[in-house]
């Protein structure tokens, strides 16, 4: 509250009352005043001179204030320069275009990467690229160029394909001008290539022979964690799911099976090499994250750090983990997976003592599910000689390694006498190198195996 009071030399003035030092007469049996301010009230203090007073307020009164969360909208702050130590990081002027929006249908923005003078935008359903610092502007004949602006954000333009990232930005991965990225809606592994210069754009490394596979296991995923190992140049990405409690098939409203799994441990982890444009191994390791430092590769499993490729032993070691002891790799001969085949002879490149602990044959009898006739051949064993002094397993020609393939089947000569047939028959076989000692001192070299071939004849039925 306020009163105005005239005083002997004739100025007019405001005693505005607050009682801020204001004391109870419960406390003290009587009231204590307050502290009082006093102002003028006219201008200069001069007698009926005009009078002070608030003027026009610019105020707007919100009613509905609350927190907005724009998932397809992007803001940014005012600038920071470490050379003049000007920081206006903490500043959000509205008065500015500071904000840039894509279009909501493509779902919120799951992922920015920022690539000299572009921003990649990675949406759900949608990837896209804007400039940074700089317009479009187009000629007569809708040629664009670009040149200098004002707008941080300013043009933004999709690229072909439907294709997003989903709601897993974890697999996004960067080595160069290529960006790897899984879209679990669609079940494919993509690559997005070329920078400020154009490139091949968006491309599905998942046709590259594991088409199917991907959109087997991709829509059974939580997470999906991706990573570049600079040392191998190759895409790692690891699909991770979650184990059903129990072994009864959930179901749906609509009484259809709900996928639930990944299967094998709930996880699975393999690679892609831009060098051969395919699928090159799956991997034992669960990893949660994936990082490339110094052409060193590093993997986080829960909070520890874990260097990959390490000299030391024991050999095999993930996590504190022992995995594969001993040594091997599978792989699958399937070359021309139409025509019935015969696999004769197997050869490899690498290290003395790989030995073949497994081969099996497939070939279909019917085109029903589960009918197929399966051959296995018997082991080849490392190069050597057995205890009557004869060569046996895989002989050295020339840097490579060879063996004949026998097959475990029987077949019997007139006289009813039996002999093992050479070569194993089918459209595809599965092979098993192993290496033949996995007790090795902590001073020997790493066993490599660089190449697998097989001769083969093409049966006439």
């Amino acid at each position: 509250m306020a009163v105005t009071v005239e005083v002997a030399y004739f100025n007019s003035i405001v005693i505005a009352g607050g009682q801020t030092n204001y004391v109870s007469p419960s406390q003290t049996g009587s009231e204590t005043p307050g502290v009082f301010h006093i102002e003028e009230s006219r201008i200069e203090g001069k007698f009926n001179g005009k009078q002070m007073d608030y003027g026009a307020r610019a105020h707007v009164v919100d009613e509905t204030y609350g927190s907005n969360i724009r998932e397809n909208a992007m803001i940014h702050s005012g600038i920071y320069n470490s050379r003049t130590q000007f920081n206006s990081l903490n500043q959000f002027p509205v008065g500015e275009e500071i904000t840039r929006a894509v279009d909501i249908h493509h779902g919120s923005i799951q992922k920015l990467y920022a690539e000299e003078t572009n921003l990649n935008i990675f949406q759900e359903n949608k990837v896209s690229r804007a400039l940074i610092d700089k317009d479009m502007i187009f000629s007569a004949e809708g040629v664009g160029i670009t040149t200098a602006g004002k707008r941080v954000i300013s043009q933004i333009t999709p690229y072909a394909g439907k294709y997003g990232i989903s709601d897993n930005p974890e697999s996004f991965a960067v080595f160069g001008n290529r960006k790897y990225f899984a879209d679990k809606r669609r079940g494919v592994v993509l690559r997005l290539s070329g920078g400020s210069g154009g490139g091949q754009g968006i491309v599905p490394i998942s046709d590259a022979g594991m088409k199917d596979f991907f959109k087997d296991h991709l829509v059974l995923c939580d997470k999906i964690y991706g990573a570049y190992d600079e040392q191998k140049g190759k895409y790692v990405i690891s699909l991770q799911g979650t184990l059903p409690t129990s072994n009864t098939v959930a179901t749906s409203q609509n009484n259809l099976p709900v996928l639930q799994t990944t299967g094998q441990n709930d996880y699975r982890t393999l690679c892609y090499d831009d060098k051969i444009q395919g699928w090159t191994s799956f991997f034992t390791y669960k990893p949660k994250f994936g990082i490339s430092l110094r052409n060193e590769f590093y993997t986080f499993s829960g909070q520890n750090m874990w260097k990959h490729y390490a000299t030391t032993v024991p050999r095999n070691n993930f996590y504190n983990e022992s995995f594969a002891d001993p040594s091997y790799v599978k792989f699958v001969f399937n070359d021309q997976p139409s025509a019935t085949k015969t696999f004769m002879t197997l050869n490899y490149e690498g290290d003395t003592g790989w030995e073949m602990e497994e081969m099996k044959s497939f070939q279909f009898t019917t085109y029903g599910p589960g009918d197929e006739d399966v051959t296995s051949a018997y082991k080849i064993p490392k190069e050597g000689t057995n205890a009557g002094g004869q060569i046996v397993g895989f002989v050295r020609k020339e840097d490579k390694y060879y063996s004949e393939i026998r097959n475990k089947a029987k077949d019997f000569f007139q006289d009813n006498s039996h002999f093992n047939t050479t070569g194993v028959k089918g459209y595809y076989v599965d092979v098993t190198m192993q290496y033949w000692n996995a007790t090795e001192p902590a001073n020997s070299p790493k066993k490599e195996l660089f190449g697998v071939g097989a001769e083969v004849v093409i049966s006439s039925k």
